[in-house]
């Protein structure tokens, strides 16, 4: 068991100065961290595919569709139910959700820190709400790497507490991570070792058992609901099988890992953190520190934490490598970590001292501060993104459409349509980007005929297709082949006043 003393006040004067700054502390971090997430809610929640997809998938949900049956994507299922919970409860549900889980986080590891006694218990906290937040590395609200990231913060003050449920409740956290976002359970490895190899009362088989039920009562329930459904083939082959056999499929150099990284970290103001998390990690092996195992387990959890980076290439079928910055957000966690663990169970007065980590205080926060204060001062409200304004939506808005009666080919831009409209795609092909990455992606036109034989059956009424995205496609014979069918079965539509055409309207005859 991870042990460590409390810290106790005698003197009454003494003790009742520490409350008050433990006051002061705990309200600094809660206020930041809403503050921070309300830089992101609904009134300015910018419109980006992946999120618009997302809370296109709960809407699926809550009007009785199933995952990867009812529509297609390669991620695991926890992102769509917790956007369906959102859903559920109106427009800022899911802001809060987000919003409360920060909240809790920052909560229980303001009271970590002062536990474990760190000079300044606020400092750690108040990094991982400005990590986290790092619009310039999160690009948001809503992703699945920040939930992911939150289920890892909750795993790691599982850890380090002392709750007789600890490791149910690791394993159950550790499930969660794993169903939101596969690959950062890789992360969380290093740290179960030494869990299930650190001195405790129970052996480290009941430890593993114990753990192993808090996992499958998240997996359980999954299998369950997809069996009832019908839809665990599906599930398999769209959640995990589909990844190995494309997404991960294209490599990187490690010259262009190593590069991405390097600017992925410096465009994000992610590097000072992550240099010094680093530098005292390592340093802290060859000082006095009494969890040098947990120390090489959180050194090797940052590493782990840009899994997605390294585990591909994602060079989107053109052979040119990419940057995606969303991939480190779980370094917020893994620094935050290493960092805690470094000063918690450090015994060298070089970093123990307060008056030695004010200046590390400092380097990690300020870049950091001045980043949010430069976005919080330039917000852009929601309705004036020239999306809400579109003279296609405009048109749309005006025919009351219900489900099936509206496709959106080939822009995923404009998927927010579907959720401004309220209405389902009349196919599961929402996720489209594919035919644009890869020249061999359904190159016997199976899925485009799937798509047109959906498109006929509900009779949808309108598909909206920006010509210039059509010329995208990798594969000419794919090109062809659709705009033959939508030739066929749809004629285009001139929208007064905007005569580039991006909308076609089913022919009377058909």
């Amino acid at each position: 068991m991870i042990n460590r003393k409390d810290y106790k006040v005698s003197d009454p004067g003494v003790a009742g100065a520490a409350g008050v700054a433990r006051d002061v502390g705990l309200w600094f971090v809660l206020g930041s961290s809403l503050l921070l997430s309300l830089a992101y809610c609904p009134p300015f929640d910018r419109i980006v595919d992946d999120k618009e997809f997302f809370k296109y998938t709960g809407m699926v949900i809550l009007k009785g569709g199933v995952p990867y049956r009812d529509f297609f994507d390669h991620k695991p299922p926890l992102i769509y139910f917790i956007n369906a919970a959102g859903l559920l409860f109106g427009t800022w549900g899911l802001w809060a959700i987000s919003a409360a889980m920060a909240l809790g986080i920052t909560y229980r590891f303001y009271q970590l820190c002062r536990k474990y006694r760190l000079g300044y218990p606020w400092v750690l906290p108040f990094l991982f709400n400005l990590m986290v937040r790092d619009n310039l590395i999160s690009g948001g609200m809503h992703f699945t790497r920040e939930y992911s990231t939150f289920f890892v913060m909750f795993f790691f003050i599982t850890l380090m507490g002392r709750s007789k449920y600890r490791y149910f409740l690791l394993g159950l956290f550790a499930a969660l991570t794993f169903f939101t976002q596969q690959d950062q359970v890789l992360l969380l490895a290093p740290l179960t070792l030494c869990v299930l190899f650190e001195k405790d009362q129970l052996s480290p088989f009941n430890r593993c058992v114990r753990m192993s039920v808090g996992f499958l009562s998240i997996a359980a329930a999954l299998v369950l609901y997809f069996a009832v459904h019908r839809s665990l083939s599906w599930f398999w082959q769209d959640a995990y099988g589909f990844n190995f056999s494309w997404y991960l499929t294209e490599k990187k150099s490690f010259g262009d890992h190593f590069r991405t990284i390097k600017r992925v970290l410096d465009h994000g103001n992610y590097e000072l953190p992550f240099m010094i998390a680093l530098v005292l990690g390592v340093t802290s092996l060859f000082l006095q520190n009494r969890r040098k195992d947990l120390v090489a387990a959180a050194i090797l959890a940052v590493i782990l934490s840009m899994s997605s980076e390294l585990m591909g290439g994602r060079l989107e079928g053109k052979g040119v490598p990419q940057d995606f910055n969303g991939y480190f957000l779980p370094l917020s966690a893994a620094v935050c970590m290493l960092l805690f663990i470094v000063v918690g169970f450090t015994e060298d007065r070089m970093i123990t001292d307060r008056r030695a980590q004010l200046p590390f205080a400092l380097l990690l926060c300020t870049s950091l501060t001045y980043t949010q204060l430069q976005h919080g001062t330039h917000l852009e409200r929601r309705k004036d993104e020239e999306a809400v304004h579109a003279s296609e939506l405009a048109y749309l808005r005006g025919f009351r459409l219900a489900d099936h009666q509206l496709f959106i080919m080939l822009d995923e831009a404009y998927g927010y349509y579907y959720n401004e409209l309220k209405v389902v795609a009349p196919t599961p092909w929402v996720y489209q980007q594919f035919w644009l990455w890869y020249a061999n992606w359904d190159s016997d036109q199976h899925i485009l005929r799937s798509i047109g034989e959906d498109l006929l059956r509900y009779r949808t009424t309108f598909i909206l297709m920006d010509p210039q995205s059509l010329v995208q496609m990798r594969n000419p014979v794919n090109i062809r082949w659709w705009m033959s069918f939508l030739r066929e079965h749809y004629d285009p539509v001139t929208i007064p006043g905007h005569p580039y055409k991006m909308l076609w309207k089913l022919k009377e005859t058909q």
